[in-house]
């Protein structure tokens, strides 16, 4: 790709300090697509600040996982060994209001030996936490990529491997936009492997590790999943699953569809066309119209009992780990009664 036509990588953060080695306290990282998140993480691990002994000055907690006092204790904590400490703390949004305030005193005056480096899918604005992180130290939202942006962007993950992937085989790759990045990467390691030695991945390449099979992506079932299409939900489900889409993200989407789907039917049941739904959803105009379509077609109470079994759903999924897909194919099979 010419230099006039290149793209920043999505990925890339804007922080030039953290690659130099000289990173500040306190940073944000922002993204509903956790593989952006990953990359992210990695440009601080990667940064000299945080070389010396690493197993000793690098924490990693999970928000779901984690008390607050424990986090803060980590970052009050002083470098062993080395200059600097790294505390890294992922899924910040799942954090409620009086956890996330225990966080204050903290970013008012954070510890000047460690980074924390604060994760999450969003970050309301409006709360007090937000303003504070936003006041006293630096934060990053990871743009949505837009489909004219996965041919280049997959061409560049595969230039990371050394390989060359042609126009036609990102193009194809693309189409499972919908699994995520993670799932895409993964589908070019697989590819990279295959190949051995040679450096160029083409579409007939693609199409003999993948198969000529349809690609499915995520909408694509949530969609036929709304339509009742149990034969094709199973279908695009179990490639989902094969390509390592993990379950709990496919049921955030369901919840997903079936709150909007129970908003949608709200807005109707008080007099309201497309145009209130859009105002209510936000969501883009063929969208819109395939909501309203669908919800036009099922009762609220229906899609109570469907909500319902989703949340079911995922409490089977925490408590019975190793058996997601059965837990999934019998939701999908309740959903599309």
């Amino acid at each position: 790709m010419a230099s006039g036509s290149r793209q920043r990588d999505p990925a890339a953060l804007p922080w030039p300090e953290v690659a130099r080695g000289e990173p500040g306290a306190l940073y944000g990282l922002f993204s509903d697509e956790d593989f952006l998140l990953i990359q992210g993480v990695e440009q601080f691990t990667a940064s000299p600040a945080f070389s010396d002994n690493p197993s000793l000055n690098v924490e990693r907690f999970l928000a779901s996982e984690t008390k607050p006092a424990r986090v803060l204790d980590s970052a009050q904590t002083l470098p062993f060994l080395g200059s600097r400490r790294l505390v890294v703390l992922s899924e910040a949004h799942l954090y409620k209001a009086e956890q996330a305030a225990e966080f204050l005193p903290y970013l008012a005056d954070p510890c000047p030996s460690t980074t924390l480096v604060i994760t999450g899918t969003k970050l309301d604005a409006r709360t007090k936490f937000a303003k504070a992180l936003n006041q006293a130290g630096k934060v990053h939202q990871f743009p949505k990529m837009y489909a004219r942006q996965l041919v280049p962007w997959l061409q560049g993950r595969a230039a990371v491997r050394d390989k060359s992937l042609d126009n036609q085989a990102a193009a194809y790759l693309a189409e499972l936009a919908g699994l995520g990045l993670g799932a895409l990467d993964s589908e070019l390691e697989k590819l990279s492997l295959y190949v051995g030695r040679e450096r160029r991945i083409t579409l007939d390449t693609v199409r003999q590790v993948m198969g000529n099979s349809r690609l499915y992506s995520i909408f694509d079932f949530t969609d036929a999943v709304a339509a009742g299409g149990l034969t094709r939900a199973l279908s695009s489900y179990a490639q989902l699953d094969s390509l390592g889409e993990p379950a709990v993200r496919v049921l955030a989407m369901l919840t997903r569809l079936y709150r909007q789907l129970l908003e949608t039917r709200r807005v109707l049941d008080q007099g309201g066309g497309p145009q209130e739904v859009q105002r209510a959803l936000r969501t883009p105009p063929q969208a819109t119209g395939t909501l309203v379509e669908r919800a036009k077609r099922e009762t609220p109470a229906g899609l109570s009992r469907a909500l319902k079994a989703v949340l079911t759903a995922d409490v089977a999924l925490k408590s019975s780990p190793g058996a997601d897909r059965v837990i999934m194919e019998r939701l999908i099979m309740d959903l599309c009664a």
